[in-house]
C-alpha cells in the first residue's frame, strides 16, 4: 500500500468539510432522504479516513491531525444527522391528518 501523501489527506480533509456542509442543508431541509444519502457517503468517507490514518501512521511521517479533524467532523455529524433523522421522523408521527 502506497503511504499516504499530504494531496490525498487534504482531499479527505475537504470531503469531510464538505459533507459537513451539505449534512446541515439537508437537516435545514428536514429531508430525509438526502440525509440517508449522506449517512452513506459519511461513512464510507470514515471508511477512508481511517485507512488513511493508518498509511499515514505506518511510517511516512506525514502529519495525522487533519486526518483526526476530519474523522471527529465526519462522527460528529453522523451523530447530529442521525439526531436530526429521529426528530423528523417524530414530528411527522405526531402530525395528526
Amino acid at each position: 500500500m502506497p503511504i499516504q501523501n499530504d494531496q490525498e489527506i487534504k482531499q479527505l480533509f475537504e470531503l469531510s468539510q464538505q459533507l459537513e456542509q451539505s449534512a446541515q442543508a439537508a437537516v435545514n431541509h428536514a429531508n430525509t432522504e438526502e440525509i440517508q444519502q449522506l449517512q452513506q457517503k459519511l461513512r464510507e468517507t470514515q471508511h477512508d479516513i481511517q485507512a488513511a490514518r493508518g498509511k499515514a501512521i505506518n511510517g511516512s511521517g506525514t502529519s495525522t491531525e487533519p486526518l483526526t479533524e476530519a474523522q471527529m467532523r465526519v462522527e460528529e455529524t453522523q451523530h447530529r444527522i442521525e439526531r436530526a433523522l429521529i426528530n423528523i421522523e417524530a414530528q411527522r408521527d405526531n402530525v395528526q391528518p
